[in-house]
């Protein structure tokens, strides 16, 4: 059965990662190494930042779609692992943990700066966390690529659906990291899913306007 293009389903490849990622702890030499970087060893804070870099870029990149604003994100994200090394327990992974601390790093920065909705549309294609064409029925079905629909949505609603569908964080989760309740995250899934789902069924009824699919 082909699935509703108006399901939105995703499951990008840094989903399923950051899956894998937090059901495992840290390593031994992990731990150790944030560690000596807490304690400001400098060789063991150059490898932290090495280490972490790759997730707290896609998680910049993946919530703010301008990019010299994702660039600016992630230097801040990765000063604030530094300065938050003597937080890290081991307990979980190092890219979950990293993850968070770039979440919160990129809400706060898009708080302040407030350019999001200024960003083309197009600066989100090749973001880390969406799907290859091909991988997702739902999404192949889509008149637009799902960025442009994203790119339409309140700022608030669309680092909701985000956080949860592509990131993977729980509704809880996601509040913590947006420093809101339960039910207004709920809220803010339920408005912008439908708002995408009315914007999907508009292009298939009039056809869509926008950008299409490269062939």
């Amino acid at each position: 059965m082909t699935a509703s293009p108006t399901s939105l389903a995703w499951r990008p490849a840094v989903l399923a990662a950051d899956e894998r990622a937090r059901a495992c702890a840290a390593t031994d030499l992990e731990r150790e190494q944030v560690h000596r970087a807490a304690e400001g060893v400098e060789d063991a804070q150059a490898w932290l930042v090495r280490r972490v870099i790759a997730p707290v870029r896609a998680v910049a990149r993946t919530l703010l779609r301008n990019p010299a604003d994702a660039d600016d994100a992630a230097q801040k994200a990765l000063l604030e692992v530094l300065t938050s090394a003597r937080s890290f327990r081991g307990e979980g992974s190092l890219d979950a943990w990293a993850r968070r601390i770039a979440v919160r790093t990129a809400l706060r920065h898009a708080r302040t700066e407030r350019r999001q909705p200024t960003a083309a549309a197009a600066d989100l294609e090749g973001a880390d966390w969406l799907p290859a064409e091909g991988d997702t029925p739902a999404l192949d079905a889509l008149p637009r690529p799902l960025p442009y629909y994203l790119a339409e949505l309140p700022a608030a609603q669309r680092d909701a659906l985000i956080l949860h569908h592509a990131l993977g964080y729980t509704v809880p989760e996601v509040a913590e990291l947006t420093e809101v309740g339960v039910e207004t995250v709920r809220g803010r899934l339920r408005l912008g899913t439908a708002a995408l789902r009315k914007r999907v069924r508009q292009d298939l009824l009039i056809g869509a306007n926008g950008p299409r699919r490269r062939p």
